[in-house]
């Protein structure tokens, strides 16, 4: 057998002897993990991508210059912003719970 075998095999063993057994504070800790260390990541590349985008936009006419300089990073703004902004507020509820 291969070594991706015996390491999904191995897994999959993990898995149904209870490895995943998530209980509620598993997944708080996991979205405060995700809110701290996950989501600045996820900015980062965002902020990344849209820069790269608006200077794309230089080269481009018409609506591909509009897509690039307005809609795309407008886009990644408002969907980076609306996703923290749900699980922050479902990291506050949960904890009040």
């Amino acid at each position: 057998m291969s070594k991706w075998t015996d390491i999904r095999d191995g897994a999959l063993d993990a898995m149904k002897q209870g490895a995943l057994n998530v209980v509620e504070e598993t997944k708080q800790q996991f979205l405060a993990n995700f809110l701290e260390a996950g989501v600045p990541v996820v900015e980062e590349y965002a902020a990344q991508f849209t820069a790269k985008v608006k200077e794309q936009a230089t080269n481009e006419t018409g609506w591909t210059k509009i897509r690039d300089a307005i809609v795309i990073p407008f886009a990644v703004q408002i969907g980076i912003y609306i996703g923290k902004q749900i699980l922050q507020t479902v990291q506050q509820q949960t904890a009040a719970a």
